[in-house]
């Protein structure tokens, strides 16, 4: 379990002028590196120093790694929104929105397996639900879910499959299952729930 420090203060909201936009992109461009490593060897501080960017510019926006690695993923599943999004409107058949399914959660997987920091921060962070962070954590929870749910037909089984895909990692990390066959497991599940889907829209 990760534990938050006590005393955080608040994080600003992403600012909207251009030269700070410019260096809190910077400081999330740089984070996909560290993202690589296990949360504890992440430091917004070294961050910051390979950005450029001040620290207190840097702890203004990021007051933790665990704001710094959230607002990296957050990023990164808008992206993978933005690309799925385009390609699933041409998807006419089960088959091909079922491909369509997979290769979004086969992404996802393979996103969460590379940066293992994210992951942590996903799976492992205890955060109370008063906690200023736990809005962060739940708006990246629901773009998650949302952008599976458009492909796999609602947030709700969208979420499922988010779920399946943290048991998954959390399963290759362990040695249990390899990582061909966490993606075989995706592609089944997929396939299962556009057949269901299928039947459901003609019943």
């Amino acid at each position: 379990m990760l534990q938050l420090p006590k005393d955080l203060v608040s994080m600003e909201a992403p600012p909207t002028t251009p030269r700070l936009a410019e260096r809190y992109r910077s400081m999330l461009d740089c984070t996909t590196e560290f993202a690589q490593l296990e949360y504890p060897e992440v430091e917004v501080a070294a961050v910051a120093r390979r950005a450029g960017v001040s620290l207190s510019t840097a702890y203004r926006y990021f007051p933790s790694v665990a704001h710094l690695l959230l607002a990296l993923h957050r990023r990164q599943l808008v992206e993978l929104r933005e690309r799925f999004t385009e390609r699933t409107r041409n998807a006419r058949t089960t088959e091909l929105r079922s491909r369509e399914l997979a290769g979004a959660a086969i992404e996802l997987l393979q996103m969460r397996l590379s940066q293992p920091a994210v992951n942590s921060c996903l799976d492992e962070l205890v955060v109370p639900a008063d906690h200023e962070l736990a809005r962060l954590i739940g708006e990246v929870d629901e773009l998650s879910w949302s952008v599976l749910g458009r492909l796999g037909g609602g947030a709700a089984r969208g979420k499922s499959i988010v779920l399946m895909v943290s048991g998954l990692v959390a399963a290759i990390r362990t040695g249990r299952l390899l990582p061909y066959e966490a993606e075989q497991q995706l592609k089944d599940a997929c396939a299962l729930l556009e057949r269901e889907i299928s039947v459901s829209r003609f019943a």
